[in-house]
């Protein structure tokens, strides 16, 4: 499959339907309750629950498909520990939720994105992390009020984009005298999801510059946008094709976002004909859709447990055809997307490379910022099989393959 294929229209349609969404809500939508092993959903994504419930998805190693790639560790991944378990107890009340949360072991995540970083760039890039974690989960857990209410979730996506807007300082007249003390209000009353992300917009504000605090910014607005899309998608148990799915799902998957602070978090600054040339674009997009297939993959036996279809495996599975709808058949589509996926983003490194060739310096810099691409989604793939969020120690073989019961 080919996300380039999709229209941009198509992109601008969404982001219209979900303006208007927000300018006049949807009444409320019954629910049409079919029998199936999760009675919350409905439409398609109830009968389609039916159909995979109690079935076996099996997926090879994957660590096959990236065995060229680099894996390491930072320094610090034992301080990181320390560090994200304060962080959720600044913000998590709730003490199931908070000891699930810190079995996740984000930290071991964060010391796997970024091996070579610094401990005052590794604060940033770690409340920025804990805080999208628990921002989508508030969303996507299917236990609080704004995921199961479309307009809840509208005004919290809202809310929170007025909210990072002011706290990365881009707001109008933030430059001038007064800014410190909005900034100052504004991080006085914060809801307690958002308290991590004043940690983020103060590190970003003395880091960075504004073009930096801006791609950052609207990477962030077209994750929201596209949760809110996804959050409409599962409320209406609704089960797109696999292209329109992915090219929701690489919004909503907040990859794009992560990668809009390599720069930062490697000491560098890429020129902006750099940062916004064809082939530089295509490598954020093919990072995107390889850590969202492995984030899919691996979370879609609690995803499912927790009554969301949305996911790249139930809806492969739902776009097969019916002489080959099965989960073999879904794994070799998942195994091919990869390869292709990383092929795509081997011709856009080569690319790079070639544009920058007579400059040291920023030859350097591109090679970097390839390299900690490469550790992004091999930091993903290890993290994954390893945390407890998933679950998938306890359907590994000693091969490396999973058998993982839905």
């Amino acid at each position: 499959m080919n996300t380039q294929t999709l229209s941009p229209l198509f992109r601008l349609a969404e982001l219209v339907h979900y303006k208007l969404l927000s300018l006049f809500p949807r009444s409320h939508i019954p629910q049409t309750v079919k029998p199936s092993a999760h009675p919350d959903l409905r439409g398609d994504a109830s009968t389609l629950a039916a159909q995979l419930d109690g079935k076996t998805f099996r997926l090879p190693d994957l660590w096959k498909v990236f065995a060229g790639w680099p894996l390491a560790a930072n320094k610090h991944a034992q301080r990181l520990e320390g560090l994200v378990d304060s962080m959720l107890e600044r913000i998590i009340t709730n003490e199931k939720k908070l000891k699930a949360l810190k079995k996740a072991d984000f930290g071991r995540l964060m010391s796997l994105w970024y091996p070579d970083a610094e401990w005052p760039e590794l604060e940033v890039a770690t409340a920025y992390s804990v805080w999208i974690f628990v921002w989508d989960d508030e969303v996507d857990a299917g236990d609080t009020d704004v995921s199961n209410d479309e307009e809840l979730a509208r005004a919290y996506y809202q809310k929170s984009l007025r909210t990072v807007h002011c706290l990365l300082g881009l707001d109008e007249g933030s430059d001038d005298a007064a800014a410190a003390e909005r900034i100052a209000q504004e991080e006085q009353s914060l809801h307690p999801n958002m308290a991590l992300f004043a940690d983020v917009g103060r590190g970003l504000r003395g880091a960075t510059d504004r073009i930096q605090r801006e791609r950052f910014y609207r990477e962030l607005e077209n994750f929201m946008i596209s949760v809110g899309v996804e959050h409409g998608h599962r409320m209406r148990g609704e089960i797109p094709s696999v292209d329109k799915y992915l090219h929701i799902r690489s919004g909503s998957v907040g990859c794009a976002p992560q990668i809009a602070l390599t720069d930062h978090m490697l000491g560098i600054r890429l020129p902006e004909s750099i940062m916004e040339c064809g082939p530089m674009k295509e490598l954020w997009k093919e990072t995107v859709v390889m850590c969202l297939i492995l984030n899919d993959v691996y979370s879609c036996q609690k995803e499912i447990a927790q009554a969301s279809l949305f996911n790249l495996v139930p809806v492969m599975y739902h776009n097969c055809s019916p002489a080959k709808q099965t989960l073999d058949t879904v794994t070799r589509d998942v195994e091919a997307s990869l390869r292709e996926s990383m092929r795509g983003f081997e011709e856009a490194a080569k690319a790079l490379g070639e544009m920058v060739s007579d400059d040291a310096k920023v030859s350097r810099d591109v090679q970097a910022f390839i390299k900690w691409c490469r550790y992004f989604i091999t930091g993903v793939l290890q993290w994954s099989l390893e945390s407890k969020r998933y679950g998938m120690a306890e359907c590994r073989h000693q091969d490396g393959s999973l058998s993982i019961v839905l």
